[in-house]
C-alpha cells in the first residue's frame, strides 16, 4: 500500500512528513515546500529507501529553485498520474 505525500512548507512540516513516510511512498513538494532542495538541514536525506521525491516544476522555477537527481521533476499530468495511482494522499501544511 503506498501512499502520496504532499508537502507545501518547509521545516516543520517536511519534518512531519517524514516520521510518516515508509519505503515505496511519494513525496512530492509543490509550493514553498521545494526550498527543501536548498535547505542545510537536509531532512530529505533522511527518508526511506525505496521513497522517491518528486518536485513540481512550475514552484520550484517560480522559486528559482534548481532540481537535480535524484529527485524527479514532474507537471500537473504527473501530479494527477501519482494521485491516481497510490493508496492514500496525505497533504502536509
Amino acid at each position: 500500500m503506498s501512499t502520496l505525500h504532499i508537502v507545501n512548507k518547509p521545516r516543520q512540516a517536511m519534518e512531519l512528513c517524514i516520521r510518516a513516510v515508509a519505503s515505496g511512498d511519494t513525496v512530492l513538494l509543490i509550493e514553498d515546500a521545494v526550498y527543501e532542495l536548498m535547505s542545510s538541514a537536509q531532512r530529505l536525506n533522511v527518508l526511506p529507501g525505496g521513497c522517491s521525491v518528486c518536485v513540481m516544476d512550475m514552484d520550484a522555477k517560480a522559486r528559482g529553485v534548481e532540481v537535480s537527481a535524484p529527485f524527479e521533476v514532474i507537471d500537473y499530468n504527473r501530479f494527477v498520474s501519482l494521485c491516481v495511482d497510490d493508496d492514500k494522499i496525505l497533504s502536509w501544511f
